[in-house]
């Protein structure tokens, strides 16, 4: 009885920590492969560890916005009340780990932050963006 009345708020939590779990396994395997001179060991120095950062946050973005996209679009087909379509507070975390190079796709000066913010207020076109960015960042198929 427990389970059915207070599981749906205790999955997203459980979701939560388990992605969290899996983006500091990701970090801690990126960062422990960066070398503290800023060379590859070859003699040539990049950010090749700084990209790979970046996208490691891109994808985690985008997952978490995949997420959140599929939990909103179940509730809706549901035909859930409105305390039961998902906060958003994943993806708008997830939002604000982006490198500030990753901001760029947001246009008219503004940030993934604020498309973020605006999308899981329901705003369809910042949704759009959201997921355009995604598809330019290559994790496409992680969304809607």
């Amino acid at each position: 009885m427990y389970m059915e009345h207070g599981g749906g708020r205790g999955g997203r939590i459980v979701r939560r920590v388990a992605g969290a779990v899996v983006v500091a396994a990701v970090v801690a395997g990126l960062v422990s492969g960066c070398s503290s001179d800023g060379s590859d060991g070859f003699g040539d120095s990049g950010d090749s560890g700084a990209s790979e950062m970046e996208g490691a946050w891109q994808e985690n973005y985008c997952r978490e916005l995949g997420s959140w996209q599929r939990a909103r679009n179940s509730a809706t087909e549901e035909g859930a009340e409105s305390d039961a379509v998902p906060d958003g507070d994943a993806v708008v975390s997830a939002a604000r780990q982006l490198p500030s190079a990753a901001y760029e796709g947001a246009g008219d000066d503004g940030s993934m932050l604020d498309v973020t913010v605006m999308a899981v207020r329901g705003d369809t076109n910042a949704e759009g963006e959201a997921v355009a960015y995604c598809s330019a960042a290559g994790f496409e198929t992680l969304t809607r």
